[in-house]
């Protein structure tokens, strides 16, 4: 009480002052219908941008939650995607025939629940370099969220490269910029096999061999993924041919080709980490293959 005492010592003047010019305004208003209105649409106005702030800082909090439900979203679709587009496994594979030009699934078959082949983990890189001759990619997804070895990583825009490392939270990936990285691609136009590598320098540019001459590919041409990996699904795509193929110098039966990257390396954020359910199956398979000769 004594310290507002004191205040209104100090101050009484200024805050008598203070009020006779609030009553004054107030008085003013009131008693004129000009000033009246003039004062309404002001605070109107006033509110209205307040209000509009509110909810601009309230739309930006809430941007990062959004963000995250669509990249789930977007991770959910690519799975459905997926299923349509490549192969669905039944459980039984019981068949009969119903005339000599129809194939039909028996009932049991009919029946059977379809499996899909690839299913997406949304993921956000959280490091990445494209200047070594062998670059990385870090995302904040671990093997509490699924991620293991040997699972492609892929966006909205391309290929991004291979896990190689799995920590429980996190996960690190062998970019497509890597001398080690080999992605088997084709050219979609004729579904021309090929091997696509990094040979350094410019990291938009990767090179693609082993595509057989009698291909008259040309400039523009996709190159997609080829399916035939157990690692990325088939028909993504990852680039477009950079100019005129020349031939390979080494083995004059193979083009020389450059592809320009749909993905940008040097922005990549969000990602997908694509699991292939039948991997250990498919590869299980082709080790007793390699064991063979």
């Amino acid at each position: 009480m004594g310290r507002l005492l004191q205040l209104l010592t100090r101050n009484g003047g200024f805050m008598t002052l203070l009020l006779v010019e609030l009553f004054s305004f107030y008085l003013i208003i009131q008693n004129n219908d000009e000033q009246d209105a003039i004062f309404t649409h002001t605070m109107g106005v006033v509110g209205g941008n307040m209000l509009e702030r509110r909810r601009e800082w309230s739309d930006y909090a809430n941007l990062e939650a959004i963000s995250d439900s669509l990249i789930a979203e977007n991770a959910r679709l690519h799975s459905e995607l997926a299923d349509a587009r490549h192969i669905q496994v039944p459980y039984r594979d019981t068949f009969f025939m119903k005339d000599k030009d129809s194939l039909l699934l028996s009932d049991s078959s009919r029946r059977a629940l379809m499996r899909p082949q690839y299913k997406f983990i949304a993921a956000q890189v959280v490091g990445n370099t494209i200047s070594s001759a062998n670059n990385w990619l870090m995302i904040n997804r671990g093997s509490l969220d699924g991620v293991r070895p040997h699972m492609g990583v892929v966006s909205r825009d391309g290929v991004v490269g291979i896990v190689r490392h799995v920590s429980p939270h996190f996960s690190v990936a062998m970019s497509v910029l890597h001398r080690q990285t080999k992605v088997t691609v084709a050219v979609e136009r004729f579904n021309a096999l090929g091997s696509l590598v990094w040979e350094g320098g410019d990291p938009s540019i990767m090179s693609l061999q082993d595509v057989m001459r009698h291909f008259r590919v040309k400039d523009k041409d996709a190159i997609v993924t080829s399916g035939y990996s157990q690692i990325f699904p088939k028909g993504v795509v990852v680039g477009y041919v950079d100019g005129d193929p020349e031939p390979d110098p080494e083995n004059r039966h193979f083009w020389n080709i450059k592809v320009k990257l749909t993905q940008d390396m040097a922005s990549v954020n969000n990602v997908y980490v694509v699991e292939n359910i039948y991997y250990t199956e498919l590869d299980s398979l082709m080790q007793q293959v390699k064991n063979e000769q």
